[in-house]
Parts: C-alpha cells; sequence; structure tokens
C-alpha cells in the first residue's frame, strides 16, 4: 500500500475514534458501555408491594404494612448489586396503586420513579390534569392475572386436563354457586382492578372497553361477583388469607407469580388462565423526574440484561420481561392472550364505582370507638375527619371509591368505662347527601372523652348485636379504634371464652386500629387484643399518627 493509502486509513480510523469519543462525552448516557455512573444517584421509587420480594431483605413484615404511612425496607440483593454495578440507589417506598396515582398527580417532586405491575392507572390520571411526561421502560417481568384454584374443584368443574375454560364458563360457574374466590380491591390493588377490568373487557364485544360499554356488559359481569367471598388490600394480603383458611373458599384471582408462590403452601392448587384472554402484568419501571433520565436509563439497561433477568425470574416466580430470555423452572412459558387495559380514566372509574355500586357484597360494619379519657379534642376532631372522609369528604381518586355505598348499613358503639350504641344506620342515599348519615356524624364529631377503657365490652356488645340480627349477603365485620390498654371490663379470658361458644360462627372479623401511645406500647392486653382480631380473621392496623385515622379507616374498606 502507498503512503496515501495509508494516510487514507489512519485518517479515517482516527476520524472513527474521535466520533466514539464524541458520542461517549456528549450523546450517550453517562456509564454507557461502563454501565456505571461517575457518582451515586438515588432514584426514590414508589413501588407495589408485591416487588419487595426483588427489592427488600427478607421481603416487608406484616407489622409494617400494617401502618398509615408508606412501607420502607432494607435493600435486598439485587438492590445491593445494582448500587455496586452501576452506582444507582434504588429507595423503594411501597404504597397502593391508586394511592400513589393521588400522590404523583398532587406533587410530582414526591418521587423520581414509580414501579408498579403497570402504569396504565398513573398515566391516565396525569393526562386527566393535563399532563403525561412518564418514560417508561419495557417489560421489566411479566405475569399475568389467574384462577388459582383447588385441584378437586378443578376436577369437579371439568376445567383439567388442558380443558379451555372462558370468563364466562367462569363467571357462569361463579353465578350457579359452585365457585366462591378471593380478589384484591380494584380500588388498591391492580391485580384487582385487573381480574375486573379483565372479565368486562372479554365480555365487550369490541375492546377495549369504553365507559358506554360498562352498563352493556353490566349483568354478565355481576355474574362472576356474586361468587366473591372476600377481598384484601393487597395481593400478598389475599395470598396470606387463602393460606390461612384455604378450605374456606374454592379458588384465588392473583397474579401468576403470587399463585406459584401459593401453590407451594397449599396443596393441589391447579392455575386456571381465562381463554379468551387476561390482562397481564409488565412491570415497567417508569420515569417521574425528568432530571434523572440517566439514572433511570442506567437503571432499565442493568434490568434487562440477560443474566438480571434470569435472576428476577429465578427471584420472583415472575416472566422474563425479555423474550429472549428462558423462565425460571418451574415458571410457566405458555402463551397467554393478553387483553388490553381501558385506555380511558373515565371508563377505568365508571368500572370501580359500578363494582362497589352493584357488583361487590354490601357491607354491615360495627364502628367501636374509645371515648375514655386520654381521647382528647385533638383525636376526637381526627375521628370525625376519618368518618366524613368516608362519607365523600375525600375527593381524592382512592378516597372517592372508599366512601359509604349505598345500602351499606353501619352501627356505632362508643365505649369508656362501658359500651354504649351511639347510632345505626342504612346509607339510603348518596352519603354526601343522606341526612341519617350526617346526623350520626355530627354525633361522632361531639364525643369527648372520660373514664377508663373497657373494649372486651365494647367487641362482646358488636357480637351480641350482630348476632340477635344477622343480615343474610353482607359482608359483616367489626372495627374497634383504641389509644390505650385494656383496664375496665371483662378480661380476655372471659371474652374469648364467649366468642368460643357464642360468636366464632358468625365469622366476623375483627379489625383493630391502634392509635397514638397504643401503637407503640407492648402491654400485654393490646398484645391479647391484636392476637384475638387474627383469630377471628381480621388484623390490626396502625395509626402512630392520629392524622393518619381518615387513611386508615379507608384502607380497612379493602379487606370488607
Amino acid at each position: 500500500m502507498n503512503r496515501t493509502g495509508w494516510t487514507t486509513v489512519v485518517a479515517g480510523g482516527l476520524g472513527l475514534v474521535l466520533l466514539g469519543w464524541f458520542l461517549v462525552a456528549n450523546v450517550l448516557p453517562d456509564g454507557f458501555g461502563t454501565g456505571r455512573l461517575p457518582d451515586p444517584v438515588t432514584l426514590k421509587v414508589a413501588a407495589g408491594s408485591e416487588l419487595d420480594d426483588v427489592l427488600c431483605a427478607g421481603g416487608t413484615s406484616k407489622a409494617e404494612e400494617s401502618t398509615g404511612t408508606p412501607v420502607r425496607c432494607k435493600p435486598g440483593a439485587l438492590v445491593k448489586r445494582l448500587r455496586k454495578e452501576t452506582n444507582v440507589v434504588l429507595e423503594p417506598e411501597f404504597i397502593g396503586t391508586l394511592e400513589a396515582a393521588d400522590a404523583i398527580v398532587a406533587d410530582r417532586d414526591r418521587y423520581d420513579a414509580a414501579w408498579f405491575a403497570s402504569d396504565d392507572y398513573l398515566r391516565l390520571a396525569l393526562a386527566a390534569k393535563g399532563t403525561d411526561e412518564l418514560t417508561s421502560s419495557d417489560p421489566i417481568m411479566r405475569s399475568p392475572v389467574a384462577l388459582g384454584v383447588h385441584h378437586g374443584v378443578a376436577v369437579r368443574l371439568g376445567w383439567t386436563d388442558g380443558a379451555e375454560v372462558s370468563w364466562e364458563e367462569i363467571a357462569r360457574r361463579a353465578a350457579d354457586g359452585e365457585l366462591g374466590f378471593l380478589m384484591t380491591s380494584p380500588a388498591s390493588s391492580n391485580s384487582g382492578l385487573s381480574t375486573l377490568a379483565g372479565v368486562a373487557t372479554a365480555f365487550d364485544a369490541d375492546p377495549p372497553l369504553q365507559s358506554e360499554d360498562v352498563g352493556v356488559v353490566r349483568d354478565d359481569v355481576r355474574q362472576l361477583f356474586s361468587g366473591q367471598l372476600g377481598r384484601a388490600a393487597s395481593s400478598g394480603w389475599l395470598s396470606d388469607k387463602f393460606r390461612e383458611n384455604p378450605t374456606a373458599y374454592d379458588a384465588i384471582f392473583n397474579y401468576e407469580s403470587e399463585l406459584l408462590a401459593l401453590s407451594e403452601q397449599v396443596d393441589d392448587l391447579d392455575i386456571v388462565y381465562p381463554s379468551d384472554g387476561t390482562i397481564e402484568a409488565t412491570y415497567p419501571l417508569t420515569l417521574v423526574d425528568p432530571e434523572k433520565q440517566k439514572a433511570y436509563e442506567t437503571a432499565v439497561a442493568w434490568l434487562r440484561t440477560a443474566e438480571v433477568q434470569e435472576e428476577l425470574s429465578s427471584v420472583s416466580d415472575r416472566r422474563p420481561g425479555l423474550a429472549s430470555v428462558e423462565p425460571s423452572a418451574g415458571v410457566p412459558d405458555n402463551e397467554v392472550k393478553a387483553l388490553p387495559l381501558p385506555d380511558d380514566l373515565g371508563t377505568i372509574d365508571e368500572l370501580i364505582f359500578t363494582y362497589f355500586d352493584e357488583f361487590a357484597p354490601k357491607t354491615r360494619t360495627t364502628y367501636l370507638l374509645d371515648t375514655s379519657a386520654s381521647m382528647d379534642e385533638i383525636k376526637m376532631n381526627q375521628l370525625r375527619r376519618a368518618f366524613e372522609g368516608l362519607a365523600g369528604d375525600d375527593t381524592s381518586i382512592s378516597g372517592q371509591f372508599k366512601r359509604f355505598r349505598k345500602g351499606e348499613r353501619l352501627a356505632v358503639y362508643t365505649y369508656a368505662d362501658e359500651a354504649a350504641p351511639l347510632g345505626d344506620v342504612v346509607v339510603e342515599d348518596q352519603p354526601e347527601r343522606d341526612p341519617a348519615l350526617n346526623e350520626l356524624i355530627d354525633r361522632v364529631g361531639d364525643l369527648t372523652g372520660h373514664g377508663g377503657t373497657a373494649y372486651y365490652d365494647a367487641i362482646d356488645a358488636a357480637y351480641a348485636a350482630i348476632k340477635a340480627s344477622p343480615e343474610e349477603g353482607a359482608t359483616t365485620s367489626v372495627v374497634l379504634m383504641t389509644d390505650g390498654e385494656q383496664n375496665g371490663g371483662q378480661s380476655y379470658a372471659q371474652l374469648s371464652k364467649k366468642y368460643e361458644s357464642a360468636y366464632r360462627d358468625l365469622g366476623v372479623p375483627l379489625y383493630v386500629v391502634l392509635v397514638g401511645d397504643a401503637a407503640t406500647s407492648a402491654d400485654p392486653s393490646l398484645e391479647q387484643l391484636v392476637s384475638f382480631a387474627e383469630h377471628t380473621g381480621g388484623r390490626d392496623v396502625v395509626a402512630k399518627d392520629t392524622a393518619d385515622l381518615r387513611k386508615i379507616f379507608q384502607e380497612i374498606r379493602d379487606y370488607q
């Protein structure tokens, strides 16, 4: 080669080097190629609670989840690796899907990113406010919503050996009383919303479902929910409810990953995929703060590498987001038809309102309110605000879905040295327009504190009234609020004996709201109270700050 030729080669090579340097320095994100940012960058992430299996060390505890504030956790192995290899620090804060939409719509600075089963509702909520500047990743993981069915039930219904089972078949069996199931609340959990939207879309002649179609498919969808026996606020809590009393239910709607984990703890659980399709969770990581773009892109690129995709599938029982990566052993790789989520916020909202107004069982709730001397004016005001929120005063996205509904029955008792009825109403109209309900709330607002704390007497009074006047077809529960320890009235042993002999067969759960000092106290009487609540099928919820009472009372409705 002559000198001119060599000069041309060298010049061309030098040009490529300079072009590469320019791209790395000015166009491509920091860390491209090395996959590592020069300095640590934190992404504060609003996350779905089911992602604790990949984000947390040892998951999150029930104690942590039963608070009025979002839950945080110690970083898991995958989060630590991400930081080590990319300098991106994920700080997850677990919060409900609709609650996160509320928070981000109200304050875009609260989170840098969001990581839920889907970001569709968040996008639609922002679009309704005139903005949608989110950036979403391709799927990080995938998990379709499916139906876990006891094998004996599946055999009885003819749903084994590869049988095709449509939504219409599932709904008909539920309407005929042959299938009783659990599902999360569509007002708080994406798996519940996906189940509701999935069956409605399957009955729709021309999907995606539109607002005017909700009334058309209403009667078909109603068939399915005639078989709903209970619900919970999150997919994990729903699985706990099923696992703790599996013989009480025939089936459970949940993510495939949750059903796979449940099948290791409950014998003979079959997974049924509706043959006409279901909605699939794709777990996109969504950027909220555009100033964190480089850190976001770096995290997404790392999460979608083949090695990390394999690890995610192994840890979570979810399918990889990358089609080129094989799922972990035990994770199905069958093809599942995906149905679209409605692409209009008004349609989704109408679907959720229709569910609570027409599909979900009517609720009957007895509230037991602590009016002992420690309940000062501030606590009483917050108690009133909690009831006003349930009556429609809370205009947030989640607040509107969790208000009292027409046809609901609620009774209120107060207790100090003894229990006394305050009022009993059936909501006859929209709650904000119901005079009897508003009069009862006014009476709550007039309460003052005095005397001791006899909460076992209050529980006894509530169960006795329910037994004396049962309400067939209603989901019945008792909610007790206390800010202190038991110091009067009958004992734990006395109530426990009476419960076993007279009230247990009612199947009515007790939910205990621990407020203020009661939330942090280690007094044995409170430990016994919580144990009693769990024995009834209920749970405790902690409101460390009295201002959390409104949110807590709303959260309990996800279980009713």
